[in-house]
């Protein structure tokens, strides 16, 4: 996963923003097993990190042992302004947001208006995921919403061509009526298509077959909904030797990069903190 040659373009666009000013990054870190730890090591040369936590040898430590407390300490190392953003690792995912907009004395963005990309990479090929938090994709307008916001994204940040994959629950060949639910997805994905097509993308419907968009190359995978794209991402992630480069809250005006707590190479995580915080305007 660290080796440096044959990196994507979008690694090394991470790589170039986050080499023009080393920020201090803090990080949840409950299990430092050697592959973590290894990982804040190679990440060391583009940020000053802060481990949040457990107590991990060559690093600034902010020790605590229980892993709600470890999440307020992180949030507070933000709202204090002490690290120029934080990448969640290890601790829990729904209570650290909700901490943040508690410290921030924001009201909690609804969960299915929380845009939070997943980048995946491997060897020559990346793309965005949306709806893979279990709580999003559920309605069209959710869809919707998400899907505007990250091809903006990508436009804007990433300098990526949408090309987008639509996924669904059943092939137009299927038993329609059979299960009147897979009937309502099948039709909000194809309402979604419809409207991307409609905005002028280039937009195909790939039904369940996944690897169909990937062999095809597109940018933007768009799963059915949450509870299906939460799975996939994860068996790609642990699975199928896939990268997680960044995994972004877009919309919180801070840095806070989330993921997944089961990861064990932050490398690219943190790069990514140190590239948003010196790409931001």
């Amino acid at each position: 996963m660290h080796m440096m040659n044959n990196l994507h373009p979008i690694q090394q666009l991470f790589l170039d923003r986050a080499k023009r000013q080393k920020r201090k990054i803090a990080i949840g870190i409950m299990r430092p097993i050697p592959e973590t730890v290894e990982s804040l090591r190679r990440a060391s040369q583009y940020a000053n990190l802060v481990v949040v936590g457990a107590k991990v040898e060559g690093f600034e430590n902010v020790v605590e042992e229980d892993q709600d407390q470890a999440s307020v300490k992180l949030i507070g190392l933000l709202k204090e302004g002490k690290v120029d953003g934080i990448v969640r690792g290890q601790v829990k995912d729904s209570f650290t947001l909700d901490e943040f907009h508690r410290q921030f004395g924001k009201e909690p963005l609804p969960s299915n208006r929380k845009v939070c990309p997943g980048i995946l990479q491997k060897d020559q090929y990346c793309f965005v995921a949306s709806t893979s938090s279990i709580y999003q994709g559920h309605t069209l307008e959710d869809k919707k919403y998400e899907i505007d916001r990250l091809i903006r994204y990508m436009e804007e940040d990433l300098g990526l061509k949408p090309k987008i994959g639509v996924m669904s629950s059943l092939r137009p060949t299927s038993k329609v009526g059979k299960y009147p639910l897979l009937d309502d997805i099948a039709a909000i994905n194809t309402q979604l298509a419809e409207y991307l097509r409609g905005r002028g993308y280039d937009t195909k419907e790939y039904y369940f077959e996944y690897e169909t968009a990937v062999w095809d190359g597109a940018t933007l995978i768009v799963p059915s909904m949450g509870l299906v794209g939460n799975a996939w991402f994860k068996a790609l992630l642990y699975l199928g030797g896939w990268n997680c480069l960044a995994c972004p809250y877009l919309d919180l005006g801070v840095v806070y990069e989330d993921g997944t707590r089961n990861e064990k190479d932050y490398f690219w995580h943190i790069v990514h903190a140190v590239a948003m915080a010196n790409n931001k305007i």
